[in-house]
């Protein structure tokens, strides 16, 4: 066993007159940012403050509408996209009487106001469309299931893995590994865990089975680790289940001293394998430079060896100050992971900021972009940046505006829901739902909801049977529950 240690000016604006009034409630919903900006601070200033003061006296202050059109319609200009809301706000259309802010309005604030429309007509579309979430039986993209509680556990659930038996180990936050038989019981707690330091979204995290676990036994965790109970990290570790007992302990990641902090955020990480080597997402912990620092773990996936030693095949081997187990940079809070069973592709979802959740397929030294580039703001609402997109960086094979929390995610490779074959499940706690992906090649196709208000899905899995098992958490409570046709 080998342990790798790693370290504003005004634009002016003509009174609106009946005949424009007409005909942008007619045309579509112009943006009309028409009045002074006298008031703006500077680029930090708050989204919401910044709508308030520039966009509600002709859109709404709901943005319902009124000298203008709504912003929760589908009536737009062009097709009310991300980059088309950009263009017109930045350029204007001078055919509605819109006046061009480019002048006016940083690329950052306009950027956060993008994001902000989307935000309110998301929710006032989700609030629509929202079903009984009570009923246990619900039809969904072609196909009529059951849902059925398994398991409620006294504490959060973070992930799941199916045994070959068709019983469930299932680890919960706070440091207990659950083994639960396939029709819900608890059979009892594993043993002997390492000591794990429960803090903010840190605690007992991911669990997977070694490719040869009928063989070798090894079970694989995540979980983090804290020496003096005040600051800490994450470590990868493998060990045995005997007895209903942990046993044969072997940590195969451990980050250097310099790398541990007090923040409670951004832990990451789940764990995959793939032709023997075994990969994990590390969080940025909420230190943001340091996902492009190479000579730290955080925002980085790596790639071992099962026992924890380095492939000689690494991309960053050779950079002076790279860690050597670093397979890709750039990353916020990995949250996902999955193998493609048709391609053997990675794939992994990782939480954004306030907007910008994304979907990647990880590729070897690839540079994610996190914090450089976004398509997110801060959750207080002011910018980060307006760079979405940048030569060298990667770009997400889908993302999210507004936010969903996209959590776990497993591709569909049963054979109960015969029409989501081949295609992502994945969860969202923030919003609440499961959504189906359709993807070809790297390409991301379609986005469709399977099931909201259920609870916060943290982890999506597909039992041999081809049910799916969802992990969510409902009023601070793991609860695993079961589709099944």
């Amino acid at each position: 066993m080998t342990v790798t240690t790693f370290l504003s000016n005004n634009q002016p604006h003509s009174p609106l007159s009946a005949k424009f009034i007409q005909s942008s409630k007619i045309a579509v919903a112009s943006l009309a940012l028409f009045f002074g900006l006298s008031g703006l601070s500077h680029a930090q200033e708050k989204v919401e403050a910044l709508y308030q003061a520039n966009c509600a006296s002709c859109h709404g202050a709901k943005l319902a509408g009124g000298m203008a059109d709504s912003l929760l319609n589908d009536k737009w200009l062009k097709d009310g996209s991300p980059a088309s809301l950009t263009q017109i706000i930045k350029k204007g259309a001078a055919n509605y009487g819109m006046p061009a802010w480019e002048s006016a309005l940083s690329d950052e604030q306009i950027r956060s106001l993008v994001i902000y429309i989307n935000e309110q007509r998301y929710k006032i579309a989700r609030e629509a469309s929202k079903g009984d979430t009570q009923a246990k039986t619900i039809t969904s993209l072609g196909h009529t299931f059951n849902i059925e509680t398994l398991h409620v556990a006294d504490s959060i659930l973070w992930a799941l893995e199916h045994l070959p038996d068709g019983s469930m180990l299932a680890t919960q936050r706070n440091g207990e590994l659950l083994h639960i038989s396939t029709s819900g019981e608890l059979i009892n707690k594993v043993k002997n865990l390492p000591a794990i330091w429960q803090n903010g979204q840190g605690g007992l995290l991911d669990i997977t089975l070694h490719p040869n676990f009928d063989k070798n036994g090894w079970i694989y965790l995540s979980y983090a680790s804290s020496k003096d109970g005040k600051n800490g990290t994450t470590k990868i570790a493998r060990g045995r289940v005997k007895d209903n007992t942990w046993v044969d302990h072997e940590d195969i990641f451990v980050v250097a001293d310099e790398a541990h902090t007090s923040s409670r955020r951004h832990f990451g990480s789940r764990i995959v394998f793939s032709e023997g080597y075994v990969y994990f997402g590390f969080g940025d912990r909420g230190d943001r430079p340091s996902a492009q620092d190479m000579s730290l773990p955080n925002g980085k996936v790596f790639r071992l060896h099962d026992d924890g030693r380095i492939p000689e095949d690494n991309p960053f081997m050779a950079q002076k100050d790279a860690l050597p187990g670093i397979w890709s940079v750039g990353h916020r809070n990995p949250q996902g992971m999955v193998v493609e069973p048709s391609s053997g592709r990675i794939w992994q979802s990782e939480h954004g900021p306030r907007g910008g959740d994304e979907v990647n397929v990880i590729h070897k030294g690839a540079n994610y972009g996190w914090p450089v580039i976004t398509y997110g703001m801060n959750y207080n609402g002011t910018p980060i940046t307006h760079l979405t997109e940048k030569e060298g960086m990667e770009q997400p094979k889908h993302y999210w505006v507004p936010s969903i929390a996209v959590a776990g995610i497993d591709f569909y490779d049963g054979d109960m829901f015969t029409q989501w074959k081949g295609k992502m499940l994945v969860g969202g706690m923030g919003i609440q739902e499961l959504q189906l992906l359709t993807t070809q090649g790297e390409k991301v196709e379609k986005v469709e909801r399977i099931l909201s208000d259920r609870g916060r899905i943290r982890d999506v899995s597909v039992a041999s049977d081809g049910a799916i098992i969802l992990v969510v958490t409902i009023d601070g409570k793991g609860h695993v529950l079961r589709l099944s046709v």
